[in-house]
């Protein structure tokens, strides 16, 4: 009974983290990317103008322009941006794949446009994503090392607490599940069987669920979660003295993590 209360508890305590963040999720539909009529013709208009400029400036970008009577000319002043096309590209961004059409098209000559017309889009996408893997896998690693205290025995007759420890987690399941396998290490305060205690090192693996973020000092992002775990005690005869029929002991614990 007490395994299921405490099992209860860790999945409401996660269910109330899940809805916390959720607040912060932004929400966007197919709907939100749709054009009125007046948005079509804009974005078509403001394309053929930035079309016609980048013509006339890879013609006159390192030289003087110059009209017809073969005077200097004025400067061709460049397109302003649509105001709403911007934020509809921000929306966009948020799809996976990302929808094709006039939109995308639209976006992905805004980015060009940006560029000062100096990196394609195609180009510019493959920058980031290359980037992304220069600094992702840093903090990718880092958000599966976890520092473990403050553990308990589920089974309050065994007197066992987990003083601290480390674990590695696989990739999240539902972006809030992680499973460790790869046995962590933990060290355990157990009763000796003479009436004190004992610190011994366990193997455990279990299960730790995303509670809520923080930061460490100096600006670290961290993440806090709820364990499920079984420590394998590795010397038998003091999981014995602590009660086990075995060497496995069932717990609940927090750890932390520095990654997001």
């Amino acid at each position: 009974m007490k395994k299921t209360v405490l099992v209860m508890l860790a999945l409401l305590v996660a269910s109330s983290a899940h809805a916390q963040d959720a607040s912060d999720i932004r929400i966007v539909s197919d709907q939100d990317l749709q054009l009125d009529t007046a948005q079509q013709q804009n974005l078509r208009q403001w394309t053929k103008d930035v079309h016609r400029y980048m013509n006339w400036y890879e013609q006159n970008r390192n030289r003087v322009a110059r009209n017809y009577l073969g005077s200097p000319a004025d400067r061709r002043d460049i397109p302003p941006v649509p105001e709403w096309l911007p934020a509809k590209c921000d929306l966009l961004g948020d799809f996976a794949p990302t929808p094709r059409g006039a939109l995308k098209d639209g976006c992905d000559l805004l980015s060009y446009y940006r560029s000062d017309f100096t990196i394609d889009p195609t180009v510019q996408q493959a920058l980031q994503a290359q980037k992304q893997n220069e600094q992702d896998p840093h903090s990718s690693f880092w958000k599966h090392v976890h520092l473990d205290a403050g553990w308990s025995s589920l089974d309050y007759r065994m007197h066992s607490y987990g003083v601290v420890g480390v674990h590695v987690t696989l990739p999240e399941l539902a972006k809030r599940v992680q499973i460790f396998l790869p046995p962590g290490f933990l060290l355990l305060s157990v009763p000796n069987g003479h009436g004190g205690r004992e610190i011994q090192p366990a193997a455990t693996v279990g299960v730790s669920i995303k509670m809520f973020q923080f930061q460490f000092p100096q600006g670290k992002q961290g993440t806090a979660f709820f364990n499920l775990a079984k420590a394998y005690v590795l010397n038998r005869e003091t999981s014995m003295s602590a009660g086990g029929a075995s060497n496995a002991i069932d717990l609940v614990g927090l750890s932390f993590s520095w990654g997001r």
